[in-house]
């Protein structure tokens, strides 16, 4: 494992000034926070999120290097129209932050009222091993969540992939969780997304037709972040916890985009407050060994 530093302002400027960055989940908390980064070292932002309003907030608080499009990014249809619509309006593809996510699940930890925390508790949405039944039957869990955590960056990555292939190259970067890598028994669901994520990430950033299009993916495994997404917890307030702000995962982002190609692609960041330590290298020796022919089963 191996800590890199923030890139300097100079060195980010000079790597996305004029590129034209799509960045999900844009309205606030770790995507405002890329795109407004981002942004600031000259980058043309479109930032996307569901909320129309918030998004529109956002864009302008950003100011003239930002311009905004609604999308819901769990429906293939809206995201080949959401790119088709920068290509057509911005201009071509260089830069994109799959960030946009959701998690049910942490509304558990959020309440400290008792009889709220058993009311959540017992409905399949919040609780996937809840007995919550319906005319006697036992109610299924929500999968939104996959819809959103995974569905989302699985089009993203295949649309990214396509139009960067086409223009000679990119940079697309995920936001993954500590959760991707270390299991949280308190959100299972949410877990296993990030998991997913991790997965494909990992993978998809190996094969050749990706390689050799100059494409470099990398992903970003933030601990906990001081976000609207976990207000309400106690670990916020607690002093001994380690916790990052969005500009934290932001710089983490950036120092993914600004590095080299071969020093981005197939990288994972963790993030833990300023501190920024790329992790897949201790894995890819492991990983390479595995995915020998001799080693398949």
């Amino acid at each position: 494992m191996t800590t890199i530093p923030r890139p300097n302002s100079d060195a980010l400027t000079e790597n996305i000034s004029n590129k034209v960055a799509i960045v999900t989940g844009a309205a606030r908390g770790i995507g405002f926070a890329t795109a407004n980064l981002l942004a600031r070292h000259g980058a043309r932002v479109v930032l996307v999120d569901l909320q129309e309003d918030a998004l529109k907030s956002a864009a302008e608080a950003i100011g003239s290097q930002a311009t905004y499009k609604t999308c819901d990014v769990s429906d293939w249809d809206q995201q080949i129209d959401l790119f088709q619509w920068v290509l057509d309006t911005v201009g071509p593809i260089e830069v994109v932050v799959c960030n946009a996510a959701i998690n049910p699940e942490i509304a558990l930890l959020q309440t400290q009222d008792p009889e709220r925390h058993a009311q959540l508790n017992g409905q399949a949405r919040y609780n996937y091993l809840a007995d919550e039944t319906k005319e006697g039957r036992l109610q299924r869990p929500s999968t939104q969540l996959f819809d959103v955590n995974i569905n989302s960056v699985v089009f993203g990555l295949k649309l990214a992939i396509h139009h960067m292939k086409q223009r000679g190259g990119g940079r697309i970067v995920v936001t993954g969780s500590a959760g991707s890598y270390l299991p949280v028994p308190s959100q299972p669901l949410y877990t296993a997304s990030k998991h997913a994520v991790l997965g494909i990430v990992r993978s998809t950033a190996l094969i050749e037709e990706v390689a050799t299009a100059n494409i470099a993916i990398s992903w970003i495994a933030p601990w906990l972040t001081l976000t609207s997404m976990v207000e309400g917890l106690e670990a916020t307030t607690q002093a001994n916890t380690l916790k990052s702000s969005p500009e934290d995962v932001a710089w983490a982002i950036a120092a993914s985009v600004a590095s080299p190609l071969n020093s981005a692609n197939a990288k994972g960041f963790w993030v833990q407050g300023e501190v920024i330590t790329e992790v897949e290298g201790a894995y890819g020796e492991l990983g390479q060994r595995l995915i020998r022919p001799e080693n398949q089963f």
